[in-house]
């Protein structure tokens, strides 16, 4: 009996101990990132003063496999990344890509607005230490991106999603988050899909992009996730012009069935004269 309670004590040891020891798995990326494949967009939080802001950008690419995301971090050394898949916990083989690093040390630079389109119009990556490394904790996936110092500047990656028209991730460390649906999709209509936190903002940009607002310090503390259910920009109209066109055939049933109904009881109320006729001959042959 005693072995057996000392036997249970150590293996709920090892179970609390290998619970308590963050796993880590190290993400080695082969290839440079490219910094044509994204936009550097320098959204300022004061705009009468021209103060950046820590600000995330979710780009939802048009097959709807890939997003591109891009941070803009002020005075920041480390990044925690949760990829859409990251409620789910499952991993895969290539979980971040095309990391492209447009930032400085922060103690070497001023946080401004001349700063970030000086970057932003740059041709070559920084050459900067990091980390990067993936673990799950509490069956969440996360990547983490650790400088040796504080940056400031832009970090883009790209993420894999599920490839369906419905994106949630986890809210990112930023005050400012922003989601831009490809051309010619849009959210907000309850039948096909909404946003979930409601934006703060809803926009169209340049290209015709609608662009979701939301600001970290508004949102609830239990809202931690953000869903964004987006559809066709002509899915309305075309589920309104079949629902026309099926009320268009029901009325053509109906009218055709009360034509019908209407043609059977002029054919019976003949066919009752007739038969009342006949029985009138009938009685004054007798």
């Amino acid at each position: 009996m005693r072995t057996k309670s000392i036997f249970m004590l150590l293996a709920l040891l090892v179970v609390f101990m290998s619970g308590c020891i963050d796993q880590k798995k190290e993400i080695v990326l082969d290839e440079p990132g490219n910094i044509s494949n994204y936009e550097f967009e320098v959204f300022l939080d004061d705009w009468d003063n021209n103060i950046p802001a820590n600000t995330t950008t979710y780009y939802i690419l048009e097959d709807k496999t890939e997003v591109q995301v891009v941070h803009i971090v002020i005075n920041s050394s480390k990044l925690e990344i949760f990829p859409p898949d990251s409620l789910g916990g499952g991993s895969n083989e290539e979980p971040i890509r095309n990391l492209v690093l447009l930032a400085e040390p922060a103690n070497e630079t001023v946080a401004s607005s001349k700063t970030f389109m000086r970057l932003a119009n740059s041709s070559n990556v920084s050459d900067l230490n990091y980390t990067l490394t993936q673990e799950i904790a509490r069956n969440m996936k996360v990547i983490n991106l650790e400088f040796e110092e504080p940056v400031t500047g832009f970090i883009a990656y790209t993420l894999d999603t599920p490839g369906t028209q419905s994106f949630t991730f986890m809210k990112p460390d930023s005050e400012f988050i922003r989601v831009v649906l490809p051309v010619g999709f849009v959210t907000g209509n309850r039948v096909f899909g909404i946003a979930r936190p409601e934006p703060y903002d809803v926009s169209f940009d340049e290209e015709g992009r609608q662009t979701l607002l939301w600001i970290s310090s508004r949102m609830g503390e239990r809202e931690e996730a953000i869903q964004v259910k987006y559809y066709a920009e002509s899915a309305p109209m075309y589920f309104f012009a079949a629902i026309v066109a099926l009320l268009f055939g029901v009325g053509l049933v109906l009218s055709r069935y009360s034509r019908s109904k209407k043609e059977l009881e002029s054919v019976r109320e003949i066919f009752e004269l007739e038969k009342e006729y006949e029985t009138k001959g009938r009685r004054k042959n007798k």
